[in-house]
């Protein structure tokens, strides 16, 4: 019995020597090997940068997956205004002037992939009328012809079809003085100049993005009417692409034109200072903002 006692006693006491040991040789081992410290710190810092690459693909994934639903629900605003007796869609809901330029135009290049089709047919109809070109609005798409110098635009009636009136923009010879006050203008001659003229381009986009205040590009036309103009957001974003440029502002910017977007999925013409929306979701507004998220999302 004593025996017995005194044995369990040794292993109990031999236990405990053990696990201190143990418990206690990770850390030693840790102090006295230099190898296994570097080891150690190694794999903490790998487990630290696996973390947070998981936390940035994770908030890459969301802001992905944000652009392609505000960009699907643009898109379907804009499928939504389809005019099946015209081929064409209206400047807004339930208006009934419909124009070739600039709305039309830009529709159906936003929707040539999404909404084959639609784009096809309001592609015809733009032609049916003969009207081939606006002269600014393709700088978009780097495929005006002579985007310089900006010229004044007039808004012509193409034809009547009972109550509904399809109109377009052309450009006219007479030269557009004063245009660098306005951030839209400076932002497309940016775009234009960007292959034949990368300074002046720049300088260009500097000039549009000293309007930035953080809420809009506040302009000669804000400065009078006191409204923001939402196309002007996309715009910059777009330029940002072709310029292959990412200024610190961007996020910004694209930021305020996503929260633009409205409940129909269309964006609204204009803003007030504190965000909140002027007028109608409108074609035009719609198309140029879905292509400023493409851009920005590729």
């Amino acid at each position: 019995m004593a025996f017995t006692a005194g044995f369990s006693a040794r292993v109990e006491s031999d236990k405990t020597v053990a696990t201190t040991a143990a418990l206690k040789t990770p850390r030693e081992n840790y102090r006295r090997d230099p190898m296994n410290r570097r080891s150690w710190l190694r794999g903490t810092a790998a487990a630290l940068l696996a973390d947070r690459l998981a936390l940035i693909a994770s908030a890459a994934s969301d802001e992905s997956s944000r652009f392609r639903t505000a960009a699907v629900n643009g898109r379907g605003f804009l499928a939504s205004l389809f005019d099946p007796a015209l081929d064409l869609l209206p400047e807004y809901r339930e208006a009934k002037v419909y124009w070739l330029y600039h709305d039309n135009y830009l529709a159906a290049e936003v929707l040539e992939n999404s909404h084959s089709e639609l784009s096809k047919r309001i592609q015809k109809a733009l032609q049916s009328y003969g009207i081939a070109k606006s002269g600014k609005i393709e700088i978009v798409f780097d495929a005006a012809i002579r985007p310089l110098p900006f010229r004044h635009p007039e808004l012509i009636e193409v034809k009547r079809l009972g109550n509904k009136i399809v109109k377009t923009e052309i450009i006219t010879d007479r030269a557009f003085k004063g245009w660098e006050e306005y951030a839209d203008l400076l932002l497309m001659a940016a775009m234009a100049l960007s292959h034949t003229e990368p300074s002046k381009s720049k300088r260009y986009f500097a000039q549009a993005l000293a309007m930035w205040d953080g809420m809009g590009f506040k302009d000669r036309v804000t400065l009078k009417t006191g409204k923001y103009a939402v196309y002007k957001l996309a715009l910059a974003v777009i330029a940002t692409g072709r310029l292959d440029i990412r200024p610190a502002e961007l996020d910004s910017i694209i930021e305020r034109l996503l929260v633009q977007q409205s409940e129909s999925g269309g964006w609204i013409t204009d803003y007030t200072a504190d965000g909140k929306p002027v007028g109608l979701a409108n074609v035009e507004t719609t198309s140029l903002a879905v292509l400023a998220i493409d851009s920005f999302g590729s």
